[in-house]
């Protein structure tokens, strides 16, 4: 123990540097030996505060005035080093956003979610905050009531601080799940999940869908163009989005930070291919630099990551992506993430894929084009009659279609044919297409538990079709604030 001037006891610093400091402010009378703060000046001492860590510094802040002062107000970038390396979701509070737009957009659609940006000079007070709100993590866990689904506090207070205490409830989570593992290797017992575990992942899975679902309401506001962000929204955006809404607390847990699985997956993923592709070109053209490959010339290379039967398995290239028709109505077919891993799909899903690489290689955005029955894309007609255009059609190894090809499609489902079929879709057409399958994929799980009175995992996945629900344009329960988001049915700890 130290004793001050004013006769107040406190706990010694841990750190031998700090104990130092400590000992030559406190212990030497003036009339000995100055204080420490008239030997070195305030610069070489911030050098040797450098060295201290989180309790030291707040213990010799308590120690006189001058280090009250100068912890506080002189210790910035000290304080910012130390609130990085603790809080790995809060250094990038300024930028994990994937669009600069939506922080502001937050505010003014009464958004709680996203904090204010942290200003720089206070990075001590935020330190502070955080470490308080950290410590309010696990009874706030403990006392909630996950059964409550109407004007649960708790819950929309948890909810609310959202992307401030991921990084609480990922040590929580990781230190009960390891509880339970160390507990099964040492006696060979498998222990329930403990209360903080069940509620801790109920709860980062809430928060991960909640800025998931803030991500894909400001794709489809008008808002976007004001920000003159349009050139930045693109398809595959959309689709990542309803990818996120997927992401649960093992993924955030054993992730960097939130959401990183399934954003920098699927764009490193696309990246990928449309280098191989470009590669290729590359070789093709004989070596001449330029990314004007004719559009023809990309379309045909395309063929490689979607049909390559004739390589053997000897050579070193990825596996091509072909349709699921043997488990068409799987979820899976429809999350960017699933089939770019598993290399398989439904019609949508493949054409989101195929327009995102081409338009990497090449600069140019396929169309959409919904047939009924069937999706394929087009090269777009720019002035170019419709019956000399260029379509593909990803599902079926990117086989290379004419119009007359199309027509054959629409003449297979009955149906007499007209030009607006081959118009492309909007993007956020396809987008609530693809979230419209997965909650028919889901509805159809249901109805399939339901008959074989199946209680297996699968029957917590089909609950998310309730919340994914009010990604839908014509959602019935209207949502604009927050609040209304976390009593929104499905968005309670039941479905989480």
């Amino acid at each position: 123990m130290v004793t001050t001037n004013a006769g107040k006891s406190l706990d010694a610093p841990k750190s031998g540097v700090g104990r130092l400091l400590a000992s030559l402010q406190l212990e030497q009378s003036d009339d000995v030996m100055p204080p420490i703060s008239a030997i070195f000046p305030n610069e070489i001492q911030k050098i040797i505060l450098r060295h201290l860590d989180w309790q030291a510094l707040i213990h010799l802040r308590a120690t006189n005035r001058h280090y009250c002062d100068i912890i506080t107000n002189d210790c910035q970038d000290i304080w910012k080093a130390r609130h990085d390396a603790r809080w790995t979701n809060g250094k990038r509070r300024t930028t994990w956003l994937a669009f600069k737009g939506l922080k502001y957009w937050s505010r003014t659609k009464n958004w709680t979610l996203h904090a204010e940006t942290i200003v720089e000079g206070n990075w001590y007070n935020e330190c502070l905050r955080r470490s308080r709100l950290d410590q309010s993590v696990a009874p706030r866990l403990l006392a909630l009531d996950v059964g409550q689904s109407q004007q649960n506090e708790i819950w929309y207070g948890l909810m609310a601080d959202g992307q401030d205490i991921v990084d609480c409830l990922k040590v929580i989570v990781a230190k009960e799940r390891k509880l339970s593992l160390d507990a099964w290797m040492a006696q060979r017992i498998e222990l329930p999940p403990s209360t903080l575990q069940v509620v801790g992942e109920k709860v980062l899975t809430g928060i991960s869908r909640s800025v998931a679902y803030q991500e894909w309401k400001f794709l489809h506001d008008p808002v976007v163009k004001r920000y003159k962000l349009k050139d930045r929204v693109q398809l595959e955006d959309g689709a990542i989005a309803i990818a996120k809404f997927y992401d649960g607390a093992d993924q955030i847990v054993t992730s960097d930070w939130i959401h990183s699985f399934a954003e920098v997956y699927v764009l490193q993923e696309l990246d990928q291919l449309a280098n191989i592709v470009k590669g290729r070109l590359h070789m093709r053209s004989c070596g001449q630099i330029g990314s004007n490959y004719p559009i023809l010339e990309v379309l045909e290379e395309m063929k490689f990551l979607f049909n390559n039967s004739g390589l053997t398995d000897d050579d070193d290239m990825p596996t091509a992506f072909s349709g699921n028709v043997d488990d068409y109505y799987h979820q899976d077919n429809s999350l960017i993430h699933h089939c770019l891993h598993c290399k398989t799909g439904i019609p949508i899903t493949l054409s989101v894929i195929y327009t995102s690489i081409v338009r990497r290689v090449c600069g140019v955005q396929l169309d959409i084009i919904g047939l009924p029955g069937h999706i394929v894309v087009g090269v777009p007609a720019n002035g170019v009659d419709n019956s000399s255009r260029v379509f593909v059609d990803p599902f079926h190894e990117g086989r290379i279609l004419s119009y007359a090809d199309c027509q054959n499609i629409v003449a297979r489902y009955n149906m007499t044919f007209n030009e607006d079929m081959v118009k492309g879709i909007p993007d956020k057409k396809v987008w609530e297409r693809m979230a419209r399958n997965l909650i028919s994929c889901h509805s159809m799980q249901a109805i399939a538990d339901d008959a074989n009175d199946d209680e297996s995992e699968s029957t917590h996945e089909w609950k998310i079709a309730l919340p994914l629900r009010s990604l839908l344009s014509d959602y019935s329960h209207g949502i604009t604030n927050f609040r209304e988001l976390v009593e929104a049915p499905g968005w309670c700890p039941q479905f989480c």
